[in-house]
C-alpha cells in the first residue's frame, strides 16, 4: 500500500509542510546516515510509519513524535512498544536522546535543527535543500547567513545527497536533502551563549557591511548607545571584515570582547 492509499484509508489529509516520504532507497540511505545501533533514538512526524518500522529493528528505545492524532494513534497501533508522544515537537523541553532520525515537517525544519542543537542530539534529517545548503555554506557565500552559524555552533552538518520531488507524497514545491549533524558546539569555546546569539543576530541585520558599521548600526540590539558603539567598533576583532565573512570561531572572539567592555 503506498503512502496516497494508507493516508486515504486513514482519512488523514496533508496539510502544507506535511511531505511523506515513499522512497525505499531514501529511508535506508536516511536510516544508514542515522548511525543507529542499540542507542535511544528520537524521531520527529513519523507520519506512517516507513521510518519508524526501520529504526524499530536497531534502536534500544525509540520515541516518536507525532502532532497529528490520527496518525499518532495509527503508530500507537502498529508500534506498541514504542513511545508516542502525540504533541508539537516544538513544545518538548529536556531531550534526552543519543539519536534524532527524521523526515522533518518542513514548516518546522529551521527551529528544529535549532531545538536538536541545543540538545547537542546527533541528528540524520530529511529536510529542504535550502535549509541544507544554509546550514553547510561557508563565510562569504550567498547562502551564508544567522541560521548557518546557528547551526554550524551547535553541530558538524554534512550534507550527503539531495532527494527528488518524487520521492514524497504530496510533492513538495521544492527538493530536499538528507543532512547530518555532529554535535560539538564546545569546540567554540563560547562562554556566554545567549550573549553570542544576541551577536550574531543583531550583526546579520547588516550583513553586508563590515563589522565595525553593522555594530553602530545595530548597537540598539546589544544595550550600547551611539557614542560608546562609535568608541570601541575600531577595537573590535575582525572590525575591518564584512560580517557576512565571519566564522562563527570570529563571532565568538568578538562577543568575548564586548563581555570584556560591560
Amino acid at each position: 500500500m503506498n503512502q496516497r492509499e494508507q493516508l486515504r484509508k486513514l482519512g488523514v489529509q496533508p496539510v502544507k509542510g506535511q511531505h511523506f516520504l515513499e522512497s525505499d532507497a531514501t529511508v535506508e540511505a536516511l536510516v544508514e546516515a542515522g548511525e543507529v545501533d542499540g542507542q535511544d533514538v528520537l524521531e520527529i512526524g513519523p507520519g506512517t510509519g516507513i521510518i519508524t518500522e526501520k529504526l524499530v529493528e536497531r534502536a534500544s528505545s525509540l520515541t516518536v513524535v507525532e502532532n497529528d492524532t490520527t496518525l499518532a494513534r495509527h503508530i500507537e497501533s502498529e508500534f506498541p512498544d514504542i513511545e508516542v508522544l502525540n504533541k508539537d515537537f516544538l513544545e518538548l523541553e529536556d531531550l534526552e536522546y543519543d539519536r534524532c532520525v527524521s523526515n522533518l515537517p518542513f514548516q518546522i525544519s529551521s527551529e528544529a535543527l535549532r531545538k536538536l542543537g541545543d540538545a547537542q542530539i546527533q541528528s540524520s534529517l530529511i529536510v529542504q535543500k535550502q535549509v541544507a545548503e544554509k546550514a553547510i555554506a561557508d563565510p562569504g557565500e550567498s547562502a551564508y547567513n544567522e541560521f548557518s552559524i546557528a547551526v554550524q555552533y551547535y553541530f558538524v552538518p554534512v550534507k550527503l545527497r539531495d532527494i527528488s520531488r518524487s520521492s514524497f507524497h504530496p510533492k513538495p514545491e521544492v527538493e530536499a536533502s538528507i543532512l547530518k549533524l555532529y554535535p560539538n558546539k564546545e569546540r567554540h569555546g563560547v562562554k556566554d551563549e545567549e550573549a553570542f546569539f544576541e551577536l550574531a543576530k543583531a550583526l546579520f541585520t547588516h550583513q553586508r557591511k563590515k563589522v565595525r558599521n553593522a555594530f553602530v548600526d545595530a548597537r540598539h540590539m546589544l544595550g550600547f548607545e551611539k557614542d560608546e558603539a562609535k568608541e570601541i567598533r575600531d577595537d573590535l576583532p575582525h572590525s575591518e571584515k564584512r560580517v557576512t565573512e565571519l566564522e562563527v570561531r570570529e563571532i565568538a572572539e568578538i562577543s568575548e570582547s564586548l563581555r570584556a567592555k560591560t
